[in-house]
């Protein structure tokens, strides 16, 4: 069962309308008192109100907002109804519409389902007679929407407003909030954002996306919009179909090209609606912005997980890091962010700022998403072909007790204010503990919450003893934000910008566990642009001794062998021919015991293996028979 902590429970829409309203209810003075609350099933649960504030940060629910659960600790089957104070509509009007914000848990076990009633009482039975004006299930990835119901047909009738949560089960919370009444004009539509590409490469053909909401009563089928980059118009007429209350993002037909490397800044517009013009133009303009580069260089996603040995769900982010890492090697970074346990460092867990736990901050870009191992894999894909303009390179050294980094960003734009940092974050592997407190609470022991990786069969708390934490983070340097003057603010295409950090690894830390990522921030968002992990340099002594103690039997082999390593850890396997032609490629592969057995289906001949860890790399010989 996927649940989380919570660390405080909101959201907002804008809802700035030309329309007049009837009825309102944002729940935040409401008297919770004065509504009907009915616990059709008896057991014990029912409708509240309470801050949801953090669970959708930017819509803005505010402190208080109308909630049912379907899981709270155990799970729940609800049957709840609540109603409202008797609303009058006016006579004689037309486009009545109820709008309203519905959501539930994010990410999965989202599928709640609900009806909304008008009725002419508030008693229990009669509600449930009449026929819903809205019923339907959430979809199990969860959510927040608007919803507008045509309600015209009660006009002139004093109503109750009545929510009902039921046919439904272990799932977790089902929230409503934003509610009002109001009277559309025909023809409304709010640009409420657009989006491009933060960076295209020169000559490529880019689409300019508008988000457009329809605030009115009518369907909008067309539109005629337009952008501008400060020299010339492009006005088009684009057919599409968005209900009155959703919102669509359209394409306009005209791409985004250019040849020049430099900085783009649009102006957009919503000129007609149906082919009128809109009844509220104020909200039909909009900016976008994009930056041409001379090239693109491949992204590695910045997977940010928030974990906690204190925390009874948190199982499924390490197995979903651990799923990640196995599919996609070399696509994503993984850093564990410990809150509230011996791991923690107080300046990562306070600069990532999860909702609650487990969580996710990917490329700092989406916040406190689910880090499970069923969708883990699809912020990787969605997001590893994502273009930047900087290659990221480095290495570092550990001599002692004394790590340093020297790091390099090589930029493919022109940029005379930039405001980018670099920051290097040291990673710790096989992290281990005596103390109780290294002891894993688990809910997922005994099956019940389902399978999770292994942890339904281990206890709750996993003791310490059997307890290994990976890619646990353990210092920041340049801070979460990174190093100030670390990037140049004048950059041009093809400029480099280097920076050394140091750091002084902590007695109780095992230096040869360690890594270091470089992080490229963008200091306008927070945001990181892209990220590598940096190559250890080793003195030569030390690579000839481990590679020397790296060995591969039987050899020769036929349908397996067998690498003995110095270290247990995880390694990248890959098969070469005698012409370098990579013939398999294993990703990365865990060794148990300082072992790693690897199955192979090869022709009879000479191959060389390449075994990476950590930046450093080796070649053996092996021979099929």
């Amino acid at each position: 069962m996927k649940k989380l902590y919570t660390v405080a429970a909101a959201f907002l829409l804008a809802n700035t309308l030309s329309a007049q309203v009837h009825y309102s209810q944002n729940f935040e003075s409401l008297d919770f008192n004065t509504w009907t609350n009915t616990d059709l099933d008896g057991d014990g649960k029912k409708f509240f109100v309470a801050n949801a504030s953090n669970i959708y940060p930017n819509a803005g629910l505010g402190t208080r907002t109308l909630g049912s659960y379907s899981y709270q600790n155990i799970p729940l089957t609800p049957n709840n109804l609540v109603t409202s104070t008797p609303i009058t509509l006016p006579t004689g009007v037309n486009n009545i519409f109820l709008k309203y914000q519905v959501a539930s848990y994010n990410g999965s076990y989202g599928s709640e389902h609900y009806a909304i009633y008008l009725s002419p009482t508030n008693v229990a039975a009669d509600v449930l007679a009449t026929t819903p004006i809205k019923e339907e299930t959430l979809p199990f990835v969860g959510g927040i929407k608007e919803v507008a119901i045509d309600v015209s047909s009660y006009a002139g009738q004093t109503v109750y407003l009545s929510f009902r949560h039921f046919n439904t089960s272990d799932m977790y919370y089902l929230l409503f909030d934003n509610l009002s009444i109001e009277t559309l004009e025909d023809n409304n539509a709010k640009l409420v954002s657009s989006s491009i590409d933060k960076y295209i490469v020169a000559g490529s053909q880019n689409d300019l996306m508008f988000n457009i909401k329809n605030m009115g009563a009518n369907t909008i089928t067309s539109l005629e919009l337009n952008w501008n980059d400060g020299t010339t118009d492009h006005i088009a007429t684009v057919s599409t179909n968005i209900a009155p209350g959703a919102s669509a993002l359209v394409a306009h037909p005209t791409k985004v090209n250019y040849s020049d490397i430099t900085t783009k800044n649009f102006s957009l517009t919503i000129s007609k609606v149906n082919g009128s013009t809109d009844s509220n133009p104020s909200d039909n303009i909009g900016t976008a912005k994009t930056s041409v580069a001379s090239q693109l260089v491949a992204k590695k996603v910045v997977l940010e997980e928030g974990t906690g040995t204190w925390c009874g769900w948190c199982p499924r982010g390490m197995v979903g890091l651990d799923k990640v890492n196995q599919d996609y090697p070399n696509d994503q970074i993984s850093i564990a962010v410990h809150n509230g346990d011996p791991m923690v460092l107080a300046a990562y867990n306070s600069g990532a700022a999860f909702a609650g736990f487990p969580g996710m901050n990917v490329d700092r870009e989406l916040k406190n998403e689910d880090p499970g191992p069923a969708g883990i894999n699809d912020f990787v894909i969605s997001r590893k072909n994502l273009p930047t303009p900087v290659k990221l390179s480095g290495d570092y050294t550990i001599s002692g007790s004394e790590l340093t980094a020297n790091v390099s960003a090589q930029f493919y734009i022109n940029n005379s204010s930039a405001n980018f940092k670099m920051g290097v974050v040291v990673v710790e592997d096989g992290v281990k503990g005596t103390s109780s407190n290294y002891g894993q609470v688990n809910y997922y022991a005994g099956g019940g919450n389902g399978p999770m990786g292994g942890f339904e069969s281990l206890p709750s708390p996993v003791p310490a003893s059997q307890m290994i934490y990976d890619h646990v983070g353990r210092a920041l340097l340049g801070g979460y934000a990174g190093q100030a003057g670390s990037v140049p603010t004048a950059i041009t295409d093809g400029s480099t910008a280097n920076y050394t950090f140091s750091y002084t690894i902590p007695a109780a830390y095992n230096a040869d566990k360690m890594s270091a990522v470089l992080l490229l921030i963008d200091a306008n968002d927070g945001s990181i642009l892209n990220a590598t992990k940096l190559n250890k340099t080793l003195a030569v002594n030390d690579i000839s001794k481990i590679g020397a103690n790296t060995l591969i039997y039987p050899n020769p082999a036929k349908s397996e062998f067998n690498i003995k390593l110095v270290d247990d850890g995880k390694y990248t396997v890959s098969i070469y021919d005698m012409s370098g032609r990579e013939v398999k490629n294993y990703g990365t592969m865990n060794s148990s015991s300082k072992n790693i057995n690897v199955p192979i289906n090869l022709l009879p001949g000479k191959y060389m293996i390449n075994i990476a860890k950590d930046g450093v790399s080796f070649t053996k010989d092996l021979l099929v028979k």
